[in-house]
């Protein structure tokens, strides 16, 4: 086995020089094929993470509903949760149109919550800290008050002190009624109708493009009455966990025990759009493990190349007594030395690339001359990017393996040689 393995690595490198250019040629096909499978499997996986994360900041871990969309009383609910281990807040939740002086702001969804439920659940003190939350005085709701986002502050060009007027979708609606036989009436009482004035007190900034883009925040029982509803009513109540990736047993008791009202989960509430990041992973590698694939057929070739170069040289350890099987293990060795060097090759460059993902990617943008990631369609600011150590292992793994399966069929040929023909020839 050591003559093998020595023949191997003297292959690799020949007399003549220091290191073969077929050697090279193939090394580089491996660690380009290994870079970019570790590169976008990276991406990906640091995507959906993030994803995780954002949803679980910016979502509560589960929602409790009522199919007739209001909770008559929510202190029931939120007592339950708190017995069953977790923690949970009435809220007023609905789809609203914001007028900021003659424009009318549509795909505002306005957030009713109590502020210390507020200041509790979304972890105030923490934004604070990470300044994602800028106020004047005391954060409160107090003299309908409002908090809406940074992004929706530098589009309006709005600030904290600012006048801001909220239109209710429900009270629009109810403004116009359809007539039997086609067309709308105008109602009684529309003549009433006013939108509610708020003052804004706060902005924040979560991360999460879409989520700043479309939620303000104002008192719970300002929500109802903009809403129609009476005052102490919730449409939700949202529940915190200790771990939301294992709250399997919360949710089934709390099941079992309010069994009238609806209970999602947030990962069944974003069921589709997880299976997706899931999906486009998979299909990630499989698309581009066809790199790793090219270098090893070209791993092949290139062994074909160096058995015919190297025929006598074959034909002289055959003479002095190599088996077939030595001659095979000599070249499928090369291949699995090619494969293991370009592999780790590879995962160094590929490591390097993502620590430095984020400049490559503003020179690229300066470079083309557009953003090469927006953040209205990625949600995120930066690129987001996760090294998984069992990630790495699968993939030097296969490379390793379709590297070694490409040298055996020229290893094969090459232990076929007869050593008289290989000697005269």
């Amino acid at each position: 086995m050591r003559t093998e393995i020595f023949l191997a690595l003297r292959h690799l490198r020949p007399r003549r020089s220091a290191v073969s250019l077929i050697t090279v040629t193939s090394l580089l096909g491996v660690i380009l094929g290994v870079t970019v499978l570790l590169v976008v499997l990276a991406v990906m996986t640091g995507f959906t993470e993030r994803m995780k994360r954002k949803l679980v900041e910016t979502q509560a871990h589960f929602q409790i509903d009522d199919r007739s969309y209001v909770i008559d009383d929510p202190g029931k609910i939120v007592a339950a949760v708190k017995k069953a281990g977790g923690r949970a807040c009435p809220v007023m939740q609905g789809p609203v149109l914001a007028q900021i002086g003659s424009h009318l702001a549509p795909g505002i969804v306005l957030f009713g919550i109590n502020s210390e439920d507020l200041k509790k659940q979304f972890e105030w003190e923490r934004m604070i800290r990470e300044k994602r939350l800028s106020f004047e005085g005391t954060l409160s709701f107090e003299g309908k008050g409002i908090i809406i986002s940074r992004e929706i502050a530098s589009h309006w060009n709005l600030g904290i002190g600012d006048k801001i007027m909220i239109h209710s979708a429900r009270k629009l609606a109810g403004l116009v009624t359809f007539v039997k036989g086609g067309g709308v009436k105008l109602d009684d009482r529309a003549s009433a109708y006013l939108p509610t004035e708020f003052t804004i007190r706060g902005l924040y900034e979560v991360g999460k493009y879409d989520f700043d883009r479309s939620v303000v925040f104002c008192d719970i029982d300002t929500a109802a009455e903009l809403f129609n509803f009476d005052w102490g009513c919730a449409s939700a109540v949202l529940g915190w966990s200790a771990d939301p990736f294992k709250q399997d047993k919360l949710l089934d008791r709390l099941r079992r025990e309010l069994g009238r009202y609806r209970i999602v989960s947030w990962e069944e509430k974003n069921q589709q759009l997880l299976g997706v990041l899931a999906v486009e992973k998979r299909m990630m590698f499989f698309l581009l493990i066809f790199i790793v694939l090219v270098a090893a057929f070209s791993i092949a070739n290139t062994l074909i190349t160096s058995i015919y170069q190297k025929t006598r040289e074959i034909g002289m350890l055959k003479a002095l007594g190599m088996t077939d099987r030595g001659v095979t293990l000599v070249f499928v060795l090369q291949g699995f030395f090619i494969g293991l060097i370009g592999s780790v090759g590879g995962v160094i460059t590929g490591s390097l690339v993502i620590a430095f993902r984020n400049d490559i990617l503003k020179i690229a943008s300066k470079i083309s001359g557009s953003e090469l990631f927006p953040r209205r369609f990625y949600y995120f600011s930066d690129l987001p990017a996760m090294i998984v150590p069992e990630d790495v292992i699968f993939i030097v793994v296969s490379s390793v393996l379709l590297c070694t399966l490409g040298a055996l069929l020229p290893a094969l040929r090459a232990a076929r040689m007869d050593p008289a023909d290989a000697l005269r020839y």
